[in-house]
């Protein structure tokens, strides 16, 4: 293993060896990150990395990841909001892993189940 030190004042582009993005294994950044919204039926991505794809499952949504993690017991955090942007209702997102690839979400207010609202969630851990 190698150390890469760079200067951050400028814009600069590291790459692998190979030509392509660097891969960040071992480090303390997320590993992929998505925010979508659950009110449409498919629900919608609004914007997300290194997750390809959501699978509606009746009120679970299940998000995939494009890059595997190491194991199963990485680390999934989120959040979530109201229906409409910029309504901070009081809900939670409740996540966990299903399997190396995928990640299973779940939106609540205090106790009930909630169809609708915006939801934020990364994956933290180590890629395979």
């Amino acid at each position: 293993m190698s150390t890469l030190k760079a200067n951050t004042v400028q814009t600069d582009t590291i790459q692998s060896t190979g030509g392509g993005a660097a891969t960040l294994t071992k480090q303390s950044a997320a590993k992929a990150w998505i925010n979508f919204s659950n009110s449409p039926n498919p629900p919608v991505i609004q914007g997300s990395f290194n997750v390809s794809a959501l699978t509606d499952d009746g009120p679970e949504i299940q998000f995939n990841l494009t890059s595997a993690m190491a194991d199963a017991f990485f680390a999934p955090v989120g959040s979530g909001g109201g229906a409409t942007l910029g309504n901070p209702a009081n809900r939670n997102l409740a996540m966990n892993a299903l399997s190396t690839t995928k990640v299973d979400t779940e939106l609540y207010t205090t106790s009930n189940a909630q169809t609708t609202g915006h939801c934020y969630g990364g994956v933290l851990g180590d890629l395979a």
